[in-house]
Protein backbone atom coordinates (compact mmCIF):
# COMPACT_ATOMS: atom_id res chain seq x y z
CA UNK A 1 0.00 0.00 0.00
CA UNK A 2 1.64 3.67 -0.84
CA UNK A 3 0.83 6.95 0.42
CA UNK A 4 -2.44 8.16 -1.28
CA UNK A 5 -4.11 4.51 -1.49
CA UNK A 6 -7.69 4.52 -0.74
CA UNK A 7 -7.46 1.46 1.86
CA UNK A 8 -9.66 -1.45 0.47
CA UNK A 9 -12.95 -2.17 1.27
CA UNK A 10 -14.29 -5.19 3.54
CA UNK A 11 -15.12 -7.97 2.26
CA UNK A 12 -14.14 -6.91 -1.87
CA UNK A 13 -11.56 -9.28 -3.60
CA UNK A 14 -10.35 -8.56 -7.16
CA UNK A 15 -12.00 -11.28 -9.67
CA UNK A 16 -9.36 -13.42 -10.79
CA UNK A 17 -8.23 -17.04 -12.55
CA UNK A 18 -8.01 -19.67 -10.11
CA UNK A 19 -4.98 -22.03 -10.26
CA UNK A 20 -3.17 -24.76 -8.90
CA UNK A 21 -0.64 -22.70 -7.31
CA UNK A 22 -3.45 -20.85 -5.11
CA UNK A 23 -3.27 -24.11 -2.94
CA UNK A 24 -1.58 -24.05 0.32
CA UNK A 25 1.31 -26.45 0.12
CA UNK A 26 0.65 -27.72 3.74
CA UNK A 27 -2.12 -29.42 2.33
CA UNK A 28 -0.43 -31.70 0.40
CA UNK A 29 2.30 -32.34 3.46
CA UNK A 30 -0.88 -33.02 5.78
CA UNK A 31 -1.89 -35.86 3.21
CA UNK A 32 1.84 -37.22 2.80
CA UNK A 33 2.12 -37.38 7.17
CA UNK A 34 -1.19 -39.19 7.19
CA UNK A 35 -0.11 -41.90 5.00
CA UNK A 36 3.31 -41.97 6.50
CA UNK A 37 2.11 -42.33 9.74
CA UNK A 38 -0.99 -44.41 8.48
CA UNK A 39 1.45 -47.24 7.71
CA UNK A 40 3.56 -46.56 10.63
CA UNK A 41 1.39 -47.03 13.52
CA UNK A 42 -2.35 -48.90 13.05
CA UNK A 43 -3.95 -46.51 15.77
CA UNK A 44 -3.18 -43.44 13.64
CA UNK A 45 -6.49 -43.95 11.31
CA UNK A 46 -8.50 -44.52 14.45
CA UNK A 47 -11.84 -42.24 15.02
CA UNK A 48 -10.80 -42.09 18.71
CA UNK A 49 -7.32 -40.74 17.74
CA UNK A 50 -8.53 -38.52 15.21
CA UNK A 51 -10.97 -36.82 17.63
CA UNK A 52 -8.15 -36.77 20.04
CA UNK A 53 -5.78 -34.71 17.49
CA UNK A 54 -8.60 -32.01 16.72
CA UNK A 55 -9.12 -31.66 20.90
CA UNK A 56 -5.65 -31.41 21.72
CA UNK A 57 -4.50 -28.81 18.53
CA UNK A 58 -7.74 -26.78 19.83
CA UNK A 59 -6.58 -24.50 22.53
CA UNK A 60 -3.67 -23.93 19.89
CA UNK A 61 -6.10 -22.85 17.15
CA UNK A 62 -7.82 -20.29 19.00
CA UNK A 63 -4.83 -18.58 20.10
CA UNK A 64 -2.77 -18.96 16.65
CA UNK A 65 -6.27 -17.48 15.42
CA UNK A 66 -5.51 -14.17 17.03
CA UNK A 67 -1.76 -13.93 16.49
CA UNK A 68 -2.56 -14.53 12.93
CA UNK A 69 -3.56 -10.91 13.25
CA UNK A 70 -0.80 -9.77 15.10
CA UNK A 71 1.81 -10.94 12.86
CA UNK A 72 -0.42 -9.64 9.44
CA UNK A 73 -0.38 -6.48 11.38
CA UNK A 74 3.72 -6.87 11.30
CA UNK A 75 3.67 -7.15 14.96
CA UNK A 76 4.62 -10.68 17.46
CA UNK A 77 3.27 -11.76 20.91
CA UNK A 78 5.75 -13.65 22.94
CA UNK A 79 3.46 -13.64 25.99
CA UNK A 80 0.78 -15.82 24.57
CA UNK A 81 1.80 -18.73 26.30
CA UNK A 82 2.00 -17.06 29.52
CA UNK A 83 -1.17 -15.06 29.44
CA UNK A 84 -2.70 -18.80 29.00
CA UNK A 85 -0.73 -19.40 31.95
CA UNK A 86 -2.29 -16.71 34.07
CA UNK A 87 -5.45 -16.68 32.63
CA UNK A 88 -6.27 -20.53 33.40
CA UNK A 89 -4.72 -19.93 36.93
CA UNK A 90 -7.41 -16.96 37.77
CA UNK A 91 -10.29 -19.38 35.57
CA UNK A 92 -9.20 -22.53 38.08
CA UNK A 93 -8.75 -20.79 41.44
CA UNK A 94 -11.64 -18.72 41.06
CA UNK A 95 -14.25 -21.69 40.16
CA UNK A 96 -12.31 -23.74 42.67
CA UNK A 97 -13.28 -21.12 45.55
CA UNK A 98 -16.96 -21.22 43.96
CA UNK A 99 -17.58 -18.41 41.54
CA UNK A 100 -20.19 -19.54 39.07
CA UNK A 101 -18.24 -21.38 36.02
CA UNK A 102 -19.28 -18.67 33.43
CA UNK A 103 -18.87 -16.34 35.49
CA UNK A 104 -15.06 -17.43 35.45
CA UNK A 105 -14.69 -18.18 32.09
CA UNK A 106 -16.15 -14.39 31.20
CA UNK A 107 -13.35 -13.18 34.09
CA UNK A 108 -10.28 -14.96 32.41
CA UNK A 109 -11.33 -13.90 28.49
CA UNK A 110 -11.31 -10.28 30.30
CA UNK A 111 -8.32 -10.91 32.12
CA UNK A 112 -6.93 -11.74 28.70
CA UNK A 113 -8.16 -8.77 26.88
CA UNK A 114 -6.89 -6.94 29.67
CA UNK A 115 -3.25 -8.24 29.03
CA UNK A 116 -3.28 -7.44 25.39
CA UNK A 117 -4.46 -3.96 25.90
CA UNK A 118 -1.39 -3.84 28.25
CA UNK A 119 0.99 -5.06 25.40
CA UNK A 120 -0.88 -2.90 22.91
CA UNK A 121 -0.08 0.78 24.83
CA UNK A 122 3.36 -0.61 25.64
CA UNK A 123 3.88 -1.26 22.32
CA UNK A 124 2.20 1.86 20.67
CA UNK A 125 2.52 4.96 23.94
CA UNK A 126 6.02 3.78 24.59
CA UNK A 127 7.41 3.05 21.26
CA UNK A 128 8.75 -0.20 21.86
CA UNK A 129 9.24 -3.35 19.72
CA UNK A 130 6.51 -5.93 19.65
CA UNK A 131 9.24 -8.20 19.79
CA UNK A 132 10.95 -6.91 22.95
CA UNK A 133 7.68 -5.45 24.68
CA UNK A 134 5.97 -9.00 24.61
CA UNK A 135 9.56 -10.27 25.69
CA UNK A 136 9.49 -8.44 28.30
CA UNK A 137 5.55 -9.31 29.46
CA UNK A 138 5.96 -12.70 29.25
CA UNK A 139 8.66 -12.91 31.58
CA UNK A 140 6.76 -10.40 34.20
CA UNK A 141 3.00 -12.59 33.45
CA UNK A 142 5.30 -16.43 34.33
CA UNK A 143 6.09 -14.42 37.37
CA UNK A 144 3.04 -12.96 38.01
CA UNK A 145 1.58 -16.61 37.56
CA UNK A 146 3.84 -18.12 40.56
CA UNK A 147 3.09 -15.21 42.55
CA UNK A 148 -0.47 -15.57 42.21
CA UNK A 149 -0.35 -18.81 43.03
CA UNK A 150 2.05 -19.24 46.07
CA UNK A 151 0.87 -15.93 47.83
CA UNK A 152 -2.65 -15.41 46.51
CA UNK A 153 -4.01 -18.65 46.46
CA UNK A 154 -1.37 -20.82 48.52
CA UNK A 155 -1.77 -23.69 46.94
CA UNK A 156 0.52 -24.75 43.37
CA UNK A 157 -1.99 -27.26 41.55
CA UNK A 158 -5.85 -26.85 42.07
CA UNK A 159 -7.65 -30.01 40.78
CA UNK A 160 -11.02 -31.69 41.19
CA UNK A 161 -12.97 -28.94 39.34
CA UNK A 162 -16.76 -29.26 38.65
CA UNK A 163 -18.20 -30.82 36.03
CA UNK A 164 -19.42 -27.86 34.03
CA UNK A 165 -15.83 -26.76 33.14
CA UNK A 166 -14.65 -30.08 32.71
CA UNK A 167 -16.83 -31.02 29.98
CA UNK A 168 -15.77 -27.70 28.29
CA UNK A 169 -12.65 -29.36 27.57
CA UNK A 170 -13.17 -33.10 27.62
CA UNK A 171 -17.15 -33.28 26.89
CA UNK A 172 -18.30 -34.27 23.52
CA UNK A 173 -21.00 -33.72 21.34
CA UNK A 174 -21.99 -36.76 19.35
CA UNK A 175 -18.26 -37.96 18.36
CA UNK A 176 -16.36 -34.59 18.69
CA UNK A 177 -15.00 -32.74 20.74
CA UNK A 178 -16.95 -29.69 22.79
CA UNK A 179 -13.13 -27.93 22.01
CA UNK A 180 -13.18 -28.71 18.54
CA UNK A 181 -16.54 -27.22 17.89
CA UNK A 182 -15.62 -23.84 20.05
CA UNK A 183 -12.69 -23.80 17.58
CA UNK A 184 -14.56 -24.02 14.50
CA UNK A 185 -17.01 -21.42 15.70
CA UNK A 186 -13.76 -19.26 16.86
CA UNK A 187 -12.58 -19.90 13.22
CA UNK A 188 -15.80 -18.97 11.56
CA UNK A 189 -15.57 -15.51 13.97
CA UNK A 190 -12.01 -14.78 12.76
CA UNK A 191 -12.58 -15.17 9.21
CA UNK A 192 -15.59 -13.25 9.09
CA UNK A 193 -13.34 -10.40 10.86
CA UNK A 194 -10.50 -10.56 8.96
CA UNK A 195 -12.27 -10.69 5.69
CA UNK A 196 -15.38 -8.86 6.39
CA UNK A 197 -15.09 -6.35 8.50
CA UNK A 198 -12.47 -3.01 8.84
CA UNK A 199 -10.73 -4.55 12.04
CA UNK A 200 -9.39 -6.94 8.92
CA UNK A 201 -8.73 -4.66 6.22
CA UNK A 202 -7.10 -2.15 9.10
CA UNK A 203 -5.28 -4.79 10.00
CA UNK A 204 -3.22 -6.32 6.55
CA UNK A 205 -3.13 -2.40 5.19
CA UNK A 206 -0.97 -1.52 8.51
CA UNK A 207 1.27 -4.63 7.98
CA UNK A 208 1.54 -3.71 4.65
CA UNK A 209 2.35 0.08 4.73
CA UNK A 210 1.68 1.71 8.54
CA UNK A 211 2.46 5.21 7.26
CA UNK A 212 0.28 5.24 4.33
CA UNK A 213 -2.78 4.21 6.76
CA UNK A 214 -1.87 6.82 9.14
CA UNK A 215 -2.49 9.60 6.32
CA UNK A 216 -5.47 7.65 4.95
CA UNK A 217 -7.56 8.58 8.38
CA UNK A 218 -6.37 4.97 10.32
CA UNK A 219 -6.00 5.62 14.08
CA UNK A 220 -3.48 3.05 13.91
CA UNK A 221 -2.71 3.08 17.66
CA UNK A 222 -6.24 2.23 18.11
CA UNK A 223 -6.16 -0.27 16.04
CA UNK A 224 -3.06 -2.25 17.13
CA UNK A 225 -4.46 -1.95 21.04
CA UNK A 226 -7.99 -3.85 19.20
CA UNK A 227 -5.77 -6.72 17.53
CA UNK A 228 -3.77 -7.17 20.91
CA UNK A 229 -6.51 -7.31 22.98
CA UNK A 230 -8.16 -9.89 20.51
CA UNK A 231 -5.01 -12.22 20.74
CA UNK A 232 -5.45 -11.83 24.54
CA UNK A 233 -9.22 -12.43 24.62
CA UNK A 234 -7.84 -15.31 23.07
CA UNK A 235 -5.81 -16.89 25.35
CA UNK A 236 -8.31 -16.40 27.90
CA UNK A 237 -10.82 -18.90 25.76
CA UNK A 238 -8.30 -21.11 25.40
CA UNK A 239 -7.31 -20.84 29.02
CA UNK A 240 -10.52 -21.75 30.07
CA UNK A 241 -11.01 -24.64 27.65
CA UNK A 242 -7.44 -26.22 28.72
CA UNK A 243 -8.51 -26.06 32.53
CA UNK A 244 -11.63 -28.25 31.58
CA UNK A 245 -9.49 -30.36 29.49
CA UNK A 246 -6.86 -30.68 32.24
CA UNK A 247 -9.01 -30.50 35.36
CA UNK A 248 -7.21 -27.81 36.94
CA UNK A 249 -4.23 -25.87 36.60
CA UNK A 250 -1.26 -25.18 38.15
CA UNK A 251 1.99 -22.22 37.64
CA UNK A 252 3.80 -24.08 33.95
CA UNK A 253 0.27 -24.33 32.43
CA UNK A 254 1.10 -22.93 28.74
CA UNK A 255 5.01 -22.88 29.08
CA UNK A 256 6.55 -22.97 25.57
CA UNK A 257 2.87 -22.45 23.54
CA UNK A 258 4.43 -19.54 22.07
CA UNK A 259 6.71 -21.64 20.05
CA UNK A 260 3.88 -23.66 18.43
CA UNK A 261 1.57 -20.77 17.65
CA UNK A 262 3.90 -18.32 15.86
CA UNK A 263 5.43 -21.76 13.49
CA UNK A 264 2.19 -22.77 12.75
CA UNK A 265 0.87 -18.81 12.09
CA UNK A 266 4.08 -18.78 10.00
CA UNK A 267 3.92 -22.12 8.67
CA UNK A 268 0.61 -21.68 7.37
CA UNK A 269 1.85 -18.50 4.86
CA UNK A 270 0.67 -15.51 7.30
CA UNK A 271 3.80 -12.99 6.87
CA UNK A 272 5.95 -12.76 9.31
CA UNK A 273 6.98 -8.80 7.43
CA UNK A 274 3.28 -8.31 7.96
CA UNK A 275 0.47 -7.53 5.26
CA UNK A 276 -0.20 -11.01 4.15
CA UNK A 277 -2.54 -13.40 6.22
CA UNK A 278 -4.54 -16.35 6.08
CA UNK A 279 -6.93 -18.07 8.31
CA UNK A 280 -7.12 -21.12 6.57
CA UNK A 281 -3.60 -21.60 6.57
CA UNK A 282 -3.50 -21.10 10.17
CA UNK A 283 -5.63 -24.27 10.62
CA UNK A 284 -3.15 -26.39 8.29
CA UNK A 285 -0.13 -24.77 10.30
CA UNK A 286 -1.98 -26.08 13.94
CA UNK A 287 -2.87 -29.06 12.23
CA UNK A 288 0.41 -30.15 10.64
CA UNK A 289 1.87 -29.58 13.92
CA UNK A 290 -0.46 -31.39 16.07
CA UNK A 291 -0.35 -34.46 13.63
CA UNK A 292 3.22 -34.49 14.14
CA UNK A 293 2.98 -34.47 17.92
CA UNK A 294 0.27 -37.29 17.55
CA UNK A 295 2.08 -39.54 15.17
CA UNK A 296 5.51 -39.17 16.65
CA UNK A 297 3.80 -40.25 19.91
CA UNK A 298 2.35 -43.57 18.59
CA UNK A 299 5.41 -44.16 17.07
CA UNK A 300 7.51 -43.97 20.34
CA UNK A 301 9.94 -40.97 18.93
CA UNK A 302 11.90 -38.91 21.62
CA UNK A 303 10.03 -35.90 23.48
CA UNK A 304 13.04 -33.57 22.18
CA UNK A 305 12.80 -34.48 18.44
CA UNK A 306 9.34 -32.76 18.28
CA UNK A 307 10.68 -29.58 19.73
CA UNK A 308 13.55 -30.13 17.06
CA UNK A 309 11.18 -30.58 14.50
CA UNK A 310 8.97 -27.59 15.29
CA UNK A 311 12.19 -25.02 15.16
CA UNK A 312 13.01 -26.28 11.91
CA UNK A 313 9.94 -26.14 10.21
CA UNK A 314 9.88 -22.41 11.52
CA UNK A 315 13.28 -22.01 9.94
CA UNK A 316 12.21 -23.39 6.79
CA UNK A 317 8.63 -21.70 6.41
CA UNK A 318 10.44 -18.22 7.07
CA UNK A 319 13.34 -18.90 4.52
CA UNK A 320 10.67 -19.74 2.64
CA UNK A 321 8.38 -16.54 2.65
CA UNK A 322 11.68 -14.64 2.42
CA UNK A 323 12.53 -16.26 -0.99
CA UNK A 324 9.18 -15.53 -1.88
CA UNK A 325 9.24 -12.01 -1.40
CA UNK A 326 12.74 -11.27 -3.05
CA UNK A 327 11.38 -13.55 -6.21
CA UNK A 328 7.95 -11.20 -6.56
CA UNK A 329 10.22 -7.96 -5.97
CA UNK A 330 12.55 -9.40 -8.71
CA UNK A 331 9.58 -10.11 -11.16
CA UNK A 332 8.07 -6.74 -10.22
CA UNK A 333 10.98 -4.77 -11.34
CA UNK A 334 11.34 -6.78 -14.69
Amino acid sequence: MRAGETLPAPGRATARTWSIGDINPLLFIIIGLYIVLALASDRFLAVTNQMNITRQVSVYLIIALGQTFVISSRGIDLSVGSTLGLCAAVVATQISDGLNVWLAIGLGIALGSLIGVGNGLIITKLQISPLIATLGTLVALRGATHLYYTHLYAHEVVSRLPRDIVYLGQGFVGPVPVPAIIAAAMCVLAWYLFHYTRFGSYTTSIGSNEAACALAGVHVDRQKILIYAFQGACCGLAAAILVGRLNGASPDVGTGYELHIIAAVVLGGTALFGGIGTMWGTVLGILTIGVIENGMVLIGADFHLQRVLIGILLIVAVAYQGWRRRRQGTAERT
